[in-house]
């Protein structure tokens, strides 16, 4: 048995300054931003609900997508592949999965404290 939830929801910024960026959606959210050392990542906390909303500076295509982390990668990569989705590819410790319907996403180790108490229980498929 294993567990997943989703985390995350990333928003990919082509922009030099993330705090700038960050800066619209944490008024917006009316949350305050926290952003990396290196000025690349900023994250707002969703209350207490344990998800996140995360900036990220990239040089390509500005886009949105989200984070399942799991406390099995490989266990979950063949819970989602039998599910029609399929592994494109491994960066940085995250697994990209691409759904039947063409949508990417990633799968992360754990990466909060909510995934004991808050995530999904999938058995042995």
């Amino acid at each position: 048995m294993h567990k997943s939830r989703l985390s995350a929801i990333v928003i990919d910024c082509h922009t030099d300054h993330i705090e700038h960026a960050a800066g619209f959606w944490s008024q917006l959210l009316g949350q305050p931003s926290y952003a990396d050392e290196d000025g690349h990542r900023a994250t707002i906390l969703a209350g207490d609900t344990g998800m996140s909303l995360v900036l990220e500076g990239v040089r390509d295509e500005a886009r949105i997508h989200f984070d399942i982390e799991t406390d099995d990668l490989a266990a979950e990569i063949h819970r989602i592949e039998s599910l029609g989705g399929r592994k494109v590819s491994v960066v940085d410790h995250t697994v990209i999965m691409e759904a039947p319907t063409g949508h990417r996403f990633r799968l992360t180790g754990p990466t909060s404290h909510m995934l004991p108490s808050s995530g999904n229980v999938w058995g042995d498929e």
